[in-house]
């Protein structure tokens, strides 16, 4: 077996976790934006998706416009939190059709916390 051969073996048995988890997580993409309740846009929100059933989250914050969106997940039902100290929590139900899906975005609104 040649030096290359071997070399790319172990960098893909050495990867292998990372190289299956990544197709487990498919091609889907959503997106959105977060507000405070009078519409004013929140940065730093923590959104966190996880598939229905898992445990994974992929995790991303909003930016100074509230944007925010996650990419490279797989069709199904998706969990999609929202969270921000001094806020109540929420969260959104996605379904992705199928694996190049692409949802119309989320907008959420947080509340301020009693």
């Amino acid at each position: 077996m040649s030096r290359l051969i071997r070399i790319a073996l172990i960098v893909l048995v050495a990867s292998g976790p990372e190289i299956a988890g990544a197709q487990m997580r498919g091609m889907g993409r959503f997106a959105g934006t977060v507000t405070d309740e009078t519409g004013a846009p929140l940065p730093g929100v923590s959104v966190k998706a996880v598939m229905s059933g898992g445990t994974t989250p992929i995790a991303v914050a909003s930016d100074d416009k509230g944007a925010w969106a996650i990419g490279g997940v797989g069709k199904g039902e998706w969990d999609v939190m929202f969270e921000k100290n001094g806020f109540a929590p929420r969260k959104a139900k996605v379904t992705l059709p199928v694996e190049l899906a692409r949802v119309p975005p989320i907008a959420m609104a947080l509340k301020k916390a009693s």
